[in-house]
């Protein structure tokens, strides 16, 4: 079928040149339109309902809503997690998928559940919702606004923002949810003197429905014919104002009406905050941004742009709009920006081993079009299967840049090698050029199919991870797989016609001899092998030596999940003691934000304290969130000693330092910001607590922990009024009815809403704030009694203070403690949760009914690695069967699997390198001499090591596969083996130099924004290319005339009969 291929290829040259300039042109159209991300979309399918119960400690939203939620929806079709936080007045439910769910279609099914516990669910509290369709990494922008003079009051930044900034991000297509924190939400109120109440013998149940009347809508009728015209009665009977509700006739006390100003007063002043939020130490409203999924984020951010630079021309005179607090868009500009360098560069380093190699300018050509090609074929394949333009995919065309001219090296070279052959023989011997380009296509087109058939198949294992892992690696796999699939076609359709295009219709094209390099490299290389051939026992027990040694140095190393990224900014978690009141969070946490933005190397500083309305995160009030924008030119590790200086002169706070996307990929994860997440199962909240104390005591002292956060479940003090039913009864009460009359009184009750030049101002009718400081104030409250009765709170009950819990989180419907910490600088993943483990294991098993699972960026890892081992192991043993039917012996596969443990070698001991700050102390600490810095093994790496084992192989496929040509010609064994070595010289070092070389821009570009991931990557695969090459070229035929069965007695065969015209 291939051979038929070339054929068909060679006969019909205009044909393939057309159909090539239209995937040229195709490939230019569709890179512009590609939507461009910073990652592939990662979070699974994920569904946000919440529920607000006012008033509600977090025991009772736990009982009373938040079970009642996560029974209804448990067991529904293709449910991944179920997690839930329960704190003081709200539920919040995150129900997560599987990866591929119908996001609309699990609504509709939610939708569903939740209608039928509507009933069951307590009267006063509002239906859950659903979120709008977003996701946790979905966040592509934060946006401050303040006032730097501080001449604009809170009230009017956060009407600003709600009500004008607010609706225009909403409008524009791809956002999905708009939050406001910090500020003063502004409302109409009435707060009530309960003096003035008993005075005018009043009750709150009076103010409430007078408040009602004094802003209603009701139709007015109409005249049906007036001067022969119908017309519509409209009583206008909305408030406009605060003097509107004010005047508004709540009772009469001897024919004098009693307003509302007599008894309360009225004005617009800021609704109860859970949040608050500031920029550089001045105070702000910070606007969470949320994209929809499957939306580009540098168009959106585009439009979202238009819409900032509009609303700044109308901002009133005092405001001003922070726009770079935190910007997704910068970081994917930036990264891919980096990764497509890396692209150029490495695109130039194949140029100029081509030109070494080769000294031909034509058959550089040739070979160079085989990247464009297969990097526009792969982009539109891509597309075709559903993936964006992202580091990821960018990343695996910046591995697979050298591999992609590694087949069109081949061919051009064994094409020019027979084509110089043909032309030195007599003229009546020569061959047709046309067929002499079509035999020596056939000739190496066994190996060159083979080798990327093994290619496609060592890159399997990617596709067998799962989760966020899988997300992330697998279009790697594909970018990379489907260029070389795409290498290949080309290398047997386009490579031909332009070597007999460039090459054959001109004798001068072919150099008869080779360029004195190669001719220096070749007679260098003849005499090493001679050597090596001589010295058989040497060579193999010095590789294997090497390999041992490799192998124990690779059992010092560390694992973890994926390096540390570089987002050019700092996120920092701070939590103040729970039950630490907002006003006094926000004093704690400005004071650590204000010495922050003094340091060296930051920018500006931005801060959230509490959760916002509508937030889907139960952040309590002593939850700070720090967004730290960093200098172009800041060293980051420097920053981050810094900051835990500033921390260190707070003692009573808590922190975690992380990034604004690392910290959203630990939430997918998890549920947790933190590397390690250690989650503690069980019924009673009590010890839950206990377990979780004991747990941080034991590691707070362990090496490597940082950032250790424990019993966010904590207790805080609450205020239990226990009603005595007998005095309840005596004046006629139930208890629904107090309790609904106390909550009227401190919380307020919502009676209508004023539209005003577009806002929304609710009315609320609540108790004057002087009157609700206390314990006392809530004893001498006074409720009325059906029958008239003023009696107070005291009169009815007992009001005492208690511990409660402040937060409630579950998952699976079970009740569980979070621990979770980072993992510090010069530490790695897996061997800290090994000592967790060993720590946390006793603990646990004190307790009966108690259980713990190890979750976070470890469990990701674990997960991954065991999956690409078995995966490996199965494709390995693929590869053989491969091989086996290709050769027909089991020693000529085990001959070309031999490069896989050399390859080894490198990449083991490139990570050492890579990985070591000081290549010298951590290679003296190997021997006791100092303290050894473990390097670690991420997936990246183990990607990088699959990569590895394909390219490694095709060279030494090269070499096997060409001694069995020569052995079909009758070519003697011990001639064989130096001819076929040194003819395959130079296309063996031209496709590992390529291979490597092109990885040489993603190996200097560590700590650069965007190569995170490919950096691990492209060390292993380079590092084992330069010890696989060496050892190829010398240990293979070494082993080969060992091991290796030559049969010489084998008559030659012709492969190529076909006569093209």
């Amino acid at each position: 079928m291939f051979n038929k291929l070339i054929f068909w290829s060679l006969q019909h040259r205009v044909a393939v040149g057309l159909l090539t300039l239209l995937l040229v042109i195709a490939s230019v159209i569709q890179l512009n339109r590609m939507p461009v991300e910073v990652f592939p979309e990662l979070n699974a399918p994920t569904v946000t309902i919440m529920a607000e119960a006012p008033g509600y400690a977090s025991e009772e939203v736990e009982q009373a809503v938040t079970f009642q939620i996560e029974t209804a929806l448990n067991g529904i079709p293709g449910l991944r997690r179920l997690r839930s936080s329960s704190t003081i007045g709200l539920s919040i439910v995150w129900v997560e998928f599987d990866f591929g769910a119908d996001i609309y279609r699990i609504r509709q099914l939610i939708a569903e559940r939740l209608s039928q516990i509507k009933e069951s669910l307590p009267k006063n509290i509002h239906s859950p919702e659903m979120a709008p369709v977003a996701s946790i990494a979905g966040e592509i922008m934060l946006l401050g606004l303040l006032s730097p003079d501080e001449s604009v009051t809170p009230l009017e930044l956060r009407r600003v923002a709600e009500f004008d900034l607010r609706p225009r991000l909403l409008s524009v297509t791809g956002v999905a949810q708009v939050t406001a924190l910090g500020g003063e939400l502004p409302e109409y109120q009435i707060l009530v003197d309960p003096n003035k109440l008993i005075q005018f013998n009043l009750t709150y149940n009076d103010v409430i429905k007078a408040a009602s009347e004094a802003h209603s809508i009701v139709g007015g009728g109409y005249l049906s014919n007036f001067r022969g015209q119908e017309l519509s009665v409209r009583p206008l009977t909305q408030a406009h104002n605060a003097e509107d509700l004010e005047l508004t006739v709540i009772g009469n006390l001897k024919e004098t009406p009693i307003l509302l100003r007599d008894i309360a007063n009225v004005l617009v002043g800021g609704a109860p905050r859970r949040g608050t939020g500031s920029a550089n130490g001045k105070p702000a409203v910070i606007l969470t941004i949320q994209r929809n999924p499957n939306i580009n984020t540098l168009e959106l951010t585009e439009r979202i742009d238009v819409v900032l630079t509009n609303f700044e021309k109308s901002l009133p005179f005092g405001i001003t709009l922070k726009k770079d607090i935190f910007r997704q868009s910068d970081f994917i500009s930036l990264a891919v920006t980096n990764v497509l360098h890396s692209l150029r560069d490495g695109i130039i380093f194949v140029v100029l081993i081509l030109l070494l190699f080769l000294m031909n300018l034509r058959t550089m050509i040739i070979t160079l079009t085989a990247l464009p090609l297969s990097l526009g074929a792969g982009l539109l394949l891509l597309n075709l299967f559903g993936e964006t333009l992202n580091i990821m995919t960018l990343g695996g065309f910046a591995v697979a840049i050298g591999s992609l001219v590694d087949d069109a090296i081949v061919d051009v070279e064994n094409v020019f090698r027979r084509l110089r052959q043909n032309q030195m023989l007599p003229d009546s011997q020569k061959k047709n050029t046309l067929n002499v380009v079509y035999e020596a296509s056939v000739e190496v087109r066994s190996a060159i199919i083979l080798a990327t058939v093994i290619i496609v198949l060592v890159f399997a294992p990617l596709f067998f991870l799962s989760g966020i892992e899988g997300r992330f690696f697998r279009p790697l796999g594909s970018a990379y797989m489907l260029s070389i699939i795409v290498s290949l076609i080309v290398a047997m359709t386009v490579t031909p016609v332009l070597c007999y295009t460039l090459l054959g219709g001109s004798q001068s094209s072919i150099n008869n001899k080779d360029s004195r390099f190669i001719y220096w490299l070749k007679d260098f290389y003849q005499k090493g092998l001679k050597w090596a051939l001589n010295k058989r026992k040497i060579v193999l027990s010095g590789s294997a030596g090497l390999l041992v040694a490799s192998l124990i140095l690779g059992s010092t190393y560390g694992s973890s999940f994926l390096p540390e990224f570089n987002e050019g900014s700092i996120t920092l978690f701070i939590n103040t003691p729970m039950g630490t009141s907002l006003e006094e969070s926000d004093r704690i946490a400005r004071q650590i934000e204000i010495q922050t933005s003094r340091l060296e190397g930051i920018s500006s500083v931005t801060r959230r304290t509490g959760r916002a309305e509508q937030d889907e995160h139960v952040e309590p009030v002593s939850s700070s969130e720090i967004e730290i924008r960093l200098s172009p030119d800041a060293d980051i590790s420097k920053v981050r000693s810094s900051i835990i200086e500033v921390l260190a002169k707070t003692p009573s706070v808590s922190a975690q330092i992380g990034g604004p996307i690392a910290h959203r990929l630990s939430h997918i994860l998890s549920g947790t910001p933190a590397a390690i997440a250690i989650k503690v199962f069980g019924d009673n909240l009590q010890t839950l607590r206990e377990i979780a104390q004991r747990i941080e005591k034991e590691l707070k002292p362990l090496p490597g922990i940082r950032d250790l956060v424990a019993n966010r479940e904590a207790m805080i003090n609450t205020l239990p009024l226990t009603f005595d039913r007998n005095k309840l009864a005596l004046y006629g009460f139930t208890p629904g009815e107090a309790a609904k009359q106390i909550e009227t009184a401190l919380l307020g009750v919502v009676v209508g809403v004023v539209n005003q030049n577009g806002s929304r101002l609710n009315i609320v009718v609540r108790l004057k704030g002087a009157s609700r400081q206390t314990i006392e104030d809530i004893r001498r409250l006074e409720l009325q009694s059906p029958g008239g009765k003023r009696v107070s709170v005291a009169e009815l009950g007992t009001v005492f203070e208690e511990n409660s819990s402040m937060l409630i989180t579950r998952e699976n419907v079970k009740r569980k403690a979070v621990i979770s910490s980072n993992v510090d600088e010069g530490h790695n993943l897996g061997d800290l949760v090994g000592t967790v483990r060993k720590k946390v294991d006793p603990i646990i098993n004190e307790y009966p009914g108690v259980y713990v699972e190890y979750g976070g960026q470890f469990e990701a890892q674990e997960q991954a690695s065991s999956r690409i081992l078995w995966a490996s192991i199965g494709v390995l043993l693929l590869i053989i069967c491969v091989l086996y039917n290709a050769f027909g012996n089991f020693r000529s596969a085990f001959l070309i699997l031999l490069n896989l443990p050399l390859a080894l070698v490198g990449g083991i001991f490139a990570l050492f390198i890579s990985d070591s700050p000081s290549i010298l102390s951590n290679s003296l600490a190997l021997f006791g001499m100092g303290n050894y810095i473990a390097p670690v093994i991420s997936i990246s790496a183990l990607v990088g090591f699959i990569g590895l084992a394909g390219i490694a192989c095709r060279n030494g496929l090269l070499l096997v596969a060409h001694y069995h040509n020569l052995m079909k010609e009758g070519v003697s064994k011990e001639e064989g083996l130096i001819r076929g070595s040194e003819e395959r010289l130079v296309p063996i070092l031209m496709t590992a130099l390529s291979s490597g070389l092109a990885l040489v821009p993603l190996v200097l570009a560590k700590g650069e924004i965007g190569s995170e991931l490919q950096y691990p990557v492209a060390v292993v695969i380079l590092g084992g290319l330069i010890t696989s090459t060496f050892l190829n070229l010398f240990v293979i035929p070494t082993a080969f005339s060992l091991f290796g069965k030559w049969d010489s007695t084998v008559p030659p065969q012709t492969q190529a009969k076909k006569e093209i015209a």
